[in-house]
């Protein structure tokens, strides 16, 4: 079980329902609501998932699907990632206690807000970041991403560092490094790039 705090939704909805017509609870307590990435195309999301994945909501549990937006900010209690179904799941349970500090954040970065990433390229995250769920045709990129706090990405823009402060909105923002906390990171990083080389 990990706590995690969501910061924002993937551009993608969809619901399953009961399957029994003669149920009561077939639209709501036996029903199932889903997100992840997607792009639009025309009129369209479509998935385009080159690592494919989702994130889960029971209709028994504390999530309003008339009112996503809600969630934002709100601490659930999650199932580990796991891998099933041909993609990475992730189960939100419930609501946790507001005091609980989250494992991590849910986060969804696009290219259009955060720059452009290579994500077939070494180096573009931090080891520890985990992405649940990436869609990529064309110039066209989303990524669903569980951080914790310092862990970052590196986009054509520079890298992004989720920094958690309790006067941030929601207590966590994405934030683009300057030229000397980059230079600190990049050196940092090649050196535990040697270390890994030296090892094997």
């Amino acid at each position: 079980m990990m706590l995690v705090k969501i910061l924002e939704f993937g551009s993608n909805w969809w619901a399953r329902f009961g399957r029994d017509p003669s149920d009561r609870y077939r639209y709501t307590k036996h029903a199932a609501y889903f997100n992840s990435t997607g792009v639009r195309c025309g009129s369209k999301m479509r998935r385009y998932w080159i690592v494919p994945g989702l994130i889960r909501f029971n209709g028994v549990g504390d999530f309003n699907p008339q009112f996503p937006n809600r969630g934002v900010g709100e601490v659930f209690e999650c199932t580990d990632l796991v891998f099933a179904c041909g993609g990475n799941r992730v189960l939100f349970r419930r609501k946790a206690r507001q005091s609980c500090r989250p494992d991590y954040f849910l986060l969804v970065i696009s290219r259009g807000r955060f720059g452009a990433l290579s994500f077939e390229a070494p180096g573009w995250k931090s080891e520890s970041l985990i992405p649940i769920a990436v869609s990529h045709i064309g110039e066209r990129q989303e990524a669903m991403l569980l951080m914790k706090a310092g862990d970052w990405v590196r986009s054509t823009l520079g890298i992004w560092r989720l920094r958690v402060a309790p006067n941030l909105l929601h207590g966590a923002s994405l934030e683009l490094l300057e030229d000397a906390a980059l230079k600190g990171m990049d050196h940092a990083i090649r050196q535990r790039q040697l270390g890994h080389q030296r090892g094997t």
